[in-house]
């Protein structure tokens, strides 16, 4: 079952369509792979246009699979594993179109939150308690996570964002997965910019978006990166090009026998794109055949993209960093049912994942940074929803997080210049805390003009 359709504002549809367009033409392989390719035109190799047209297929479309052993292919990837076993992994998942952070977790003895929200407000007798809290409570669809939090997996963020934020979803989108405030000519994403420090130039799958397009979060100058979202069904095509094996040993001899530095960089991207090929087949069995997992997932994009992470996590590929997203919080109308359903799918995803990776004995190695690119406003509107705001909420998932309220809530009383929340804690701090205590990467390597201030994230 896919996740249902929700149109959101126009601000909402026109970055959706911009952002497909993008992930449409582009290839998880390293930028300078494609800087190379104006040489390689010159020489007589496949020209850009072919490429980029006939060839866009190279990872994100199905066909045949590759005829080499993975043996062989695979020694890269067990060698950055067996070089950090016990390597720290991220995952991304976000919430878009601006997750609605009040109602998910509560401020119960904030006076202006029932005079705000006539409308909207959640029920006192259906919000879920938090522990060593009574200031919060939780969206009674979040229990899973509400269960996390109890056992001190979970860490909250209330009014987290950027300062003076302008409430677009294209610019806040851009912002947070770049990690870098205004414009800028930089098209790499933050986790991009990780892998080009920690990850290898020949593991794909040391960075995966698990969707089925190109995450931004994580283009990189130099690090190949993968897109898949079900390994079962992943492999090579080319659209029109029905004979795979063929245009695969074309792909190949194009692959060998590259000697100026430009060759070899598009060598290296086709390489890579053949080695995802390969290292994905111990998981292209029948996808209703799975082995169980030790709790259900929900059956839905999410909770499949979530069940497929674990089990490329479990694979033991080197993967480092994996990113995820479900779509619909742009709640303009008809919030509360719209919201419960949405936040239930992501609760119960999460925990599911949680089990997965804890039986799989990978929990104490995963953290999952859940985030979106702007809160709602304090009141609600006369569509039974929210409009774009500010301070949105970051929560984190793991073994190994330091759990509890780790930022300061302003309040709905005294609110900006906007009378949106006020943001107490900048996105950027969150990322350089995750950078250096639990990806161990100097946060200024990643993040322009980065300042001091950290948080306790993990313990």
């Amino acid at each position: 079952m896919t996740a249902p359709r929700r149109d959101g504002c126009n601000d909402w549809r026109m970055t959706r369509r911009r952002v497909a367009s993008q992930a449409g033409r582009m290839m998880p392989i390293p930028a300078d792979a494609l800087d190379g390719l104006a040489e390689f035109e010159r020489q007589g190799g496949l020209t850009r246009k072919n490429l980029l047209e006939r060839g866009a297929g190279l990872v994100l479309m199905a066909g045949a699979a590759s005829a080499l052993g993975p043996r062989a292919i695979l020694e890269s990837a067990a060698a950055q594993q067996a070089a950090s076993p016990n390597g720290a992994i991220l995952v991304s998942l976000y919430l878009d179109g601006g997750n609605d952070f009040i109602n998910t977790f509560i401020p119960i003895t904030d006076p202006q939150y029932r005079q705000r929200r006539k409308r909207i407000a959640i029920p006192a007798d259906q919000i879920l308690p938090v522990s060593g809290s009574s200031e919060f409570g939780w969206h009674p669809s979040m229990s899973g996570i509400a269960g996390l939090y109890d056992q001190g997996k979970v860490a909250v963020l209330p009014a987290v964002d950027y300062a003076q934020p302008d409430q677009s979803h294209f610019n806040s989108q851009g912002y947070w997965q770049r990690g870098v405030v205004g414009p800028t000519l930089d098209r790499t994403g933050w986790l991009g910019r990780t892998l080009d420090l920690i990850g290898t130039r020949n593991n794909p799958l040391q960075g995966v978006s698990v969707s089925w397009g190109l995450d931004p979060t994580l283009i990189a100058r130099k690090a190949p990166i993968g897109t898949v979202y079900e390994p079962s069904y992943f492999g090579l095509g080319i659209p029109e090009v029905w004979d795979g094996k063929g245009f695969t040993k074309l792909y190949r001899e194009a692959a060998r026998g590259s000697h100026s530095r430009a060759r070899q960089a598009v060598s290296q991207a086709y390489n890579n794109a053949f080695r995802m090929v390969d290292m994905l087949k111990p998981l292209q069995g029948d996808p209703n055949k799975l082995p169980p997992t030790p709790v259900e997932y929900p059956d839905s994009y999410l909770g499949k993209g979530m069940r497929n992470a674990a089990r490329i996590l479990g694979a033991g590929l080197g993967t480092r960093v994996l990113s995820l997203s479900r779509g619909g919080f742009d709640t303009h109308d008809d919030q509360p049912d719209e919201h419960t359903e949405l936040l239930k799918d992501v609760s119960d995803s999460v925990t599911a994942f949680q089990a997965d990776i804890q039986a799989r004995g990978l929990a104490d190695r995963v953290v999952v940074m859940i985030w979106s690119e702007f809160g709602r406003r304090p009141d609600d509107n006369d569509g039974n929803g929210t409009d774009h705001g500010a301070g949105g909420g970051l929560m984190l998932v793991g073994n190994r997080v330091n759990g509890g309220i780790r930022s300061e809530f302003p309040g709905l009383t005294s609110l900006d210049s906007d009378d949106n929340l006020k943001v107490t804690t900048e996105f950027r701090t969150v990322y350089a805390s995750l950078l250096e205590s639990w990806m161990g990467v100097e946060a200024s390597k990643i993040l322009p003009k980065m300042d001091s201030r950290r948080l306790p994230l993990i313990r």
